[in-house]
């Protein structure tokens, strides 16, 4: 569940991080993060012909989608989460916090 006071993921300013986002349910979801955007790099280990910046993309059930971040403009924390409301509600969103 998420705990507003917790920090999930610290990652460094001027670093890139590539996160491999695995959806282990029978179901989509949309992952979607705050302030800063992402490139999509694969789908199911298929390469993703990226056509900009992202800041949402769609897990596919029982699949994984790998994205690369920047983290060039902003520190402080911020949430990422499911995007569909009632997975959010039901506590599906964590927060990241950028360091200098």
């Amino acid at each position: 569940m998420f705990d507003p006071d917790r920090i999930d993921v610290r990652a460094k300013l001027n670093t890139t991080e590539a996160w491999r986002l695995r959806n282990v349910s029978r179901e989509e979801h949309t992952f979607h993060i705050h302030v800063n955007h992402f490139q999509v790099i694969s789908v199911n280990g298929r390469p993703y012909q990226a056509r900009g910046g992202q800041d949402t993309v769609q897990l596919p059930h029982g699949g994984e989608v790998v994205i690369r971040m920047e983290f060039l403009d902003f520190t402080g924390k911020y949430p990422f989460h499911c995007h569909i409301l009632s997975h959010e509600d039901r506590g599906m969103m964590a927060d990241i916090e950028v360091v200098r």
